[in-house]
């Protein structure tokens, strides 16, 4: 089949994916998307909190969360659980050896700094009139405990985000669904917006900036051993492009590896009960702390998000951890009234071996440009990724300078020169 050609080529149609193509397309280059789903929505994309919450942000990677992963490694129903599974030990390994403190403080300082910006780019998305779902309505941290309250009150002064400490009493009164609490922090400048309507609204954008999206397309990236990338393979032929954009979720790991980059990543699962109501539901996003559950009001549902799995069977939806996240939705607001359960889902967000993304251009291969392993961060980072990654390809302008978010930072690996046999059929 004869090849086609653009500018840039972006394997991968998720937030991330979408919002690079926006980027890019909206600065005059020609841009084609391909993705294996036959729809919005695939991966983690599909659902998610929606939440908009800079102070959220940190590595996967501290020293609380390893603690936390040791402590819960045998409770089915923690927030944060770790499978023990022999084949994720050099994964584990390098996750425990990247969760130093002062790393820990130094990345959780920057990523939060991305995420203020990225929250403000997701406002200028709706300003330009982009149907994101984008509601800024603020939002609460719950929490449920004397102990966690007084904690989050000793940190308000570092927090990136305006807040305020507020009673049990004055956080019902800005909420009056919640229950028995010990206190709130408000956060006024958080936002949502829907995670496939953010998907879909970006994308319809890069396409009105004749940006071409191909979907249902499986894709392989072609290396040279001793030279450039020779293309992009599809079902439907080759494309050729100038820059390669890997941001294709767990499925990133396998095409960087084609062309000799190593990015270990495995699938953090996580878990979406959809809800819908009778009468009132919550007027605001809630976060409730302890538990890690966020409640997020949609106009004809309740989300509720929580728990973190590594290392699980990614096919399993564990009943279990299910029933937590109902739990501390009723815990945290007594009087809902459910009509019925919409739907339960578990999907997994693409978490590198250190605990944050790959950002920017490799100097392996340099027509290669890594966007991936924001785990659960990549609705909330997308805008600001996608700036990044269009002002580095259309404007050659210099971006992520840190060492910590290089795609290259995990070397190599050695190409197969099987991958790279034209002959082989890439199937539909």
């Amino acid at each position: 089949m004869p090849a086609t050609s653009a500018d840039v080529v972006v394997i991968g149609a998720g937030n991330v994916g979408a919002a690079i193509a926006y980027e890019v397309a909206s600065r005059g280059a020609s841009v084609i998307v391909v993705e294996a789903g036959e729809d919005v929505g695939n991966g983690c994309s599909y659902a998610n909190a929606g939440l908009l919450a800079p102070s959220h942000v940190e590595p996967l990677t501290t020293p609380k969360n390893v603690l936390s992963g040791m402590r819960y490694m045998f409770q089915p129903d923690s927030p944060f659980h770790i499978h023990p599974a022999p084949r994720l030990a050099p994964f584990f390994a390098r996750f425990v050896r990247s969760s130093g403190p002062g790393r820990a403080r130094e990345l959780t300082a920057r990523m939060q700094e991305l995420a203020m910006y990225s929250t403000n780019r997701h406002r200028d998305y709706a300003e330009r009139g982009l149907d994101t779902g984008y509601r800024a309505d603020g939002a609460l941290d719950v929490f449920l405990t004397e102990k966690a309250l007084s904690a989050a009150a000793g940190k308000l002064g570092s927090s990136v985000e305006r807040s305020e400490l507020l009673s049990a009493d004055e956080a019902r009164e800005r909420e009056p669904a919640l229950g028995e609490i010990a206190g709130a922090v408000l956060r006024p400048d958080e936002a949502q917006v829907g995670s496939q309507q953010f998907v879909r609204a970006t994308l319809k954008a890069a396409e009105e900036h004749d940006a071409e999206i191909r979907w249902g397309t499986q894709a392989r990236l072609l290396p040279a051993p001793h030279g450039r990338i020779r293309g992009v393979d599809t079902p439907d032929g080759r494309i050729v492009a100038d820059t390669y954009v890997v941001a294709a979720g767990l499925g990133s790991s396998r095409l960087c590896a084609n062309v000799g980059v190593n990015m270990p990543m495995e699938g953090a699962k996580g878990y979406v009960v959809d809800l819908e109501l009778e009468g009132r539901g919550p007027a605001m996003p809630l976060s409730f702390r302890e538990p890690k559950v966020v409640a997020t009001p949609y106009a004809d549902r309740l989300r509720l998000c929580g728990t973190l799995e590594l290392g699980s069977d990614p096919r399993a939806v564990t009943a279990s951890r299910v029933n937590t996240i109902r739990a501390a939705g009723h815990k945290g607001l007594p009087n809902l009234r459910v009509r019925r359960t919409i739907q339960t889902w578990a999907g997994l967000r693409p978490c590198t071996a250190d605990g944050v993304p790959s950002i920017g251009r490799s100097a392996i291969r340099k027509e290669l440009v890594v966007a991936a392993g924001h785990g659960m961060w990549g609705l909330v980072l997308a805008p600001v990724t996608g700036e990044l990654i269009a002002r580095g390809i259309v404007e050659s302008a210099p971006t992520m300078h840190e060492a910590a978010f290089s795609p290259d930072r995990f070397g190599r690996t050695r190409i197969s020169s099987s991958l790279g046999d034209e002959r082989r059929p890439l199937a539909a």
